[in-house]
């Protein structure tokens, strides 16, 4: 997982009030594959968590893959890294709303 770098472009979309980012997945200099992900908030239910500084109110936040395109068998990695970064910056829930687009698909 190590050899696959993952640049991150965050985006705001106003046509659907999200924030969507651009992933591109390399290897070496090599440019394997890049994604597309939007960002929701779910439910419009806000949950209330208390520390020792105060009360801090947070959204759960869904995010759905709009698009995967990545080359040969690199997809599994390259989805792992994309679902990581999402379950790190908060997203309780993720969703598929995309067909994969790879290479050599075999079935």
């Amino acid at each position: 997982m190590k050899s696959i770098s993952m640049k991150v472009n965050p985006l705001y979309s106003d046509l659907d009030m999200s924030i969507q980012f651009h992933f591109e997945f390399s290897k070496g200099d090599c440019k394997v594959g890049e994604a597309m992900v939007s960002t929701y908030a779910m439910n419009n239910t806000v949950t209330f968590r208390k520390s020792q500084n105060g009360t801090q109110a947070s959204i759960e936040k869904c995010a759905v893959i709009d698009r995967f395109d990545v080359v040969g068998e690199l997809g599994e990695v390259c989805m792992n890294k994309l679902r990581h970064f999402l379950k790190v910056i908060g997203m309780k829930e993720i969703h598929c709303g995309y067909e994969m687009n790879r290479e050599n698909v075999s079935n």
